[in-house]
Formats: C-alpha cells, sequence, structure tokens
C-alpha cells in the first residue's frame, strides 16, 4: 500500500511540473517584484467535485477548512488526527502556489480543504 501513496505523490508532481512547463512555453512570464500586492485571501467560492478516487491519511492534528488557505474557517466536526483515513475530491492551487485537497473523513459526512503538505501521499491527482 505504501507504493501506491508514492505513486500517487510522483505522478501528481510529474503531472504539475508537465503543466508548468506547457503554460511557460506558452505564456508571456510577469515576475513579481518586491512591492507588488501580497495574494487575496477567498474562503469562499473554490468549486470542487467528486473527481478522484484516491484516499490518504493526515499525518498530523490538522482541522478540514472552508477553503484553501491556512487562514481559512474550521469545518465543523473535521478535525483530523495523524492517521486519520481521507476520501479525495479533487486539489487546488491557491494565490500563494499552495496544493489542497478537497477531501471528506472516512466514517463522516465532514468534508473541507486539506493542505497537501499535511497528508501522507501528497493529495488528489484529479484538479477541481
Amino acid at each position: 500500500m505504501a507504493g501506491s501513496r508514492v505513486s500517487r505523490k510522483v505522478l501528481r508532481t510529474v503531472g504539475m511540473s508537465l503543466a508548468a512547463v506547457g503554460l511557460a512555453a506558452g505564456a508571456n512570464l510577469v515576475t513579481a517584484t518586491a512591492g507588488s500586492a501580497a495574494a487575496a485571501i477567498s474562503c469562499s467560492g473554490w468549486g470542487h467535485s467528486n473527481k478522484d478516487a484516491g484516499e490518504g491519511y493526515s499525518k498530523g492534528t490538522y482541522a478540514l477548512k472552508t477553503g484553501p488557505y491556512a487562514a481559512c474557517g474550521n469545518v465543523g466536526g473535521g478535525q483530523t488526527y495523524s492517521g486519520t483515513h481521507l476520501y479525495y475530491h479533487c486539489y487546488v492551487i491557491n494565490d500563494y502556489g499552495n496544493s489542497w485537497t478537497y477531501a471528506r473523513i472516512d466514517g463522516s459526512s465532514a468534508a473541507g480543504w486539506f493542505s497537501d503538505d499535511n497528508l501522507d501521499d501528497g493529495g488528489a491527482l484529479a484538479p477541481c
């Protein structure tokens, strides 16, 4: 089973890298300067649907969030602990360039956003 988690993480990383190369090749790149504005945080309006049959485990004690940012509110009943089993729906990249998976806690109806850094295998493979 550990092998399947590593494979998901490798597939996700390769897929994101190829997408970034494609974007860079086909677009003019804009470089941010020190004086540029900080990314806006929006905890609502992030579309999601169950596009991924993946699953994984929390690496520690974290809460599901209402949006894909640490500053967003916690989902009621969405507390995880190390080893909590989660079902993945899809992922997004927020305005800071961080990847978040929309997931549901196994045995619960609690679902919300979870930082991929806090998942044992890197999170969902399907974009939202």
